[in-house]
């Protein structure tokens, strides 16, 4: 393993201009165009029309799209659905010898026999293609944390904390590793929120590393601009399912199955009435029974299977990860030298008045505003009137349930929790994390707080990613 990502640092602080930019050639990226074709596709995207953020023009040139595929390939972006299967797809007739021809001439590289491997996964082969049949195998990458899939789906019913007395539907959103069947990290909640996503993939990447790309469907959460511009800060591809094609999305789809089968029945025997026991059940859950059964397909336990990949896993510091997560907006500076976010106002530099200035910040912790220009920190906002400590959005989520204790009973997830509770507690033999202990995030956090944050995540005690803990009252985030 060892490997330390790099975060993307857009050259323009507006992120919607930025991910514009990224839109232009994410297919000539992904769909790499045949050789001698580049120029037309370039030219094609030239001659169309655009609503361009925060601009009156209407077109890109032929030289703006190339500087910008230029300086997409010297971040070092990769490609995820390889060239050799979009030349297929192009000409079933192609051999495989013949695509290692094309790829070398393009100034790559393969191997036969892992291509062949890779195109029959993948349901290309030339018969499949020539006679027009939807392959019905299951493709699967060769490698860990390759693919993360992710969805969300309905839980079981807890009492509601905002209404006494009735019930309220819970949520649950996890990430599964296509290569080998792992769960990153999955939780409950009683809502799906931006916020939630955010904090299932913050805690699955500091556990299990950086997936090099997200396969998710087109809901809100996925699509939102704040976690697209964060996946692309962090280097992680976002590859949207085709709709209304559940079979794209299976892994996750079985994963949910096994849940509904396994875990909601004991959930139901056990009389669990708040989210915090739920998660402690549904982690033990998972390191316990999941990860540790033999998978049908793959004929290892997940937790095998990942273990055996992990040491090309690349990891990223905790302090890298909250700053790709911040929310980000833009205000102009007034006479005055202050902004206003939320109901809050800030003072900043009177050398700023008058300029736009670009502001990032911990939805879960306004009293802290970061300022950027040109992609550039300038420094820190001081807050001098405070109206509100948590973005609209945050308020809006919907607290945790109070703990009620049921009734005794046989609790077989009771008797999990006490069985993983050794192994949670003590880092270095704990199934949830396979990481060596030399590349776990504790090891490039050198701050007494930050350790603590993270031990605090660990043990599902504290928002890991706000500064501070006096919103415990929020599930998920306390």
């Amino acid at each position: 393993m060892g490997n330390m990502a790099t975060p993307l640092d857009f050259d323009d602080p507006d992120i919607e201009l930025a991910l514009f930019k990224h839109g232009l050639i994410a297919q000539l990226i992904h769909h790499p165009p045949t050789t001698g074709r580049l120029e037309g596709e370039l030219r094609a995207l030239a001659e169309q029309t655009y609503q361009i953020p925060h601009s009156r023009r209407t077109r890109v040139s032929i030289s703006s799209l190339r500087r910008y595929l230029n300086a997409y390939r010297e971040r070092g972006f990769e490609a995820l659905l390889q060239q050799a299967i979009t030349l297929r797809e192009q000409q079933p007739e192609r051999t495989t010898p013949m695509l290692i021809e094309i790829l070398k001439r393009d100034g790559k590289s393969a191997n036969a026999h892992t291509l062949g491997t890779h195109l029959r996964k993948a349901g290309k082969t030339r018969r499949l293609l020539r006679s027009g049949l939807a392959p019905y195998r299951r493709f699967e990458r060769d490698r860990v944390n390759a693919l993360w899939q992710s969805d969300a789906s309905q839980g079981p019913w807890l009492p509601d904390p905002d209404r006494p007395g009735q019930m309220r539907r819970t949520h649950v959103i996890a990430f599964i590793d296509d290569h080998s069947r792992l769960i990153p990290y999955g939780e409950f909640f009683f809502d799906e929120a931006l916020p939630r996503l955010e904090r299932v993939l913050k805690v699955a990447v500091l556990r299990r590393g950086l997936p090099e790309a997200i396969y998710v469907d087109n809901g809100q959460i996925f699509n939102a601009t704040q976690f697209r511009a964060a996946c692309a800060s962090l280097r992680i591809e976002v590859i949207f399912a085709t709709p209304y094609n559940p079979r794209g999305k299976g892994k996750i789809e079985q994963f949910w199955n096994q849940t509904q089968q396994s875990f909601y029945p004991e959930v139901a025997a056990s009389g669990i009435t708040d989210l915090t026991t739920l998660n402690q059940s549904f982690q033990a859950w998972l390191e316990r029974i999941y990860h540790a059964r033999v998978h049908g397909e793959t004929e290892q336990t997940p937790f095998d299977r990942y273990t055996a990949g992990v040491k090309g896993v690349c990891t990223v510091d905790a302090e890298t990860l909250r700053l790709a997560f911040l929310w980000r907006t833009k205000r102009k500076v007034t006479r005055q030298a202050t902004i206003s976010l939320q109901g809050n106002t800030y003072h900043v530099d009177a050398a700023w008045c008058g300029q736009t200035i670009e502001l990032r910040y911990d939805p879960f912790d306004l009293s802290r505003m970061e300022i950027y220009r040109d992609g550039v920190r300038l420094g820190t906002a001081t807050l001098t009137k405070h109206k509100r400590d948590l973005h609209l959005a945050i308020e809006h989520l919907v607290p945790e349930a109070l703990r009620r204790d049921p009734p005794a009973k046989v609790d077989f997830l009771k008797s999990l929790r006490e069985e993983h509770e050794p192994l949670r507690a003590c880092a270095n033999r704990s199934a949830a994390s396979v990481l060596p202990a030399s590349m776990w995030p504790q090891a490039q956090i050198t701050q007494q707080s930050n350790l603590l944050m993270f031990t605090q995540i660990y043990g599902f005690q504290a928002n890991p990613f706000s500064r501070t803990l006096k919103y415990s009252r929020y599930p998920g985030h306390s």
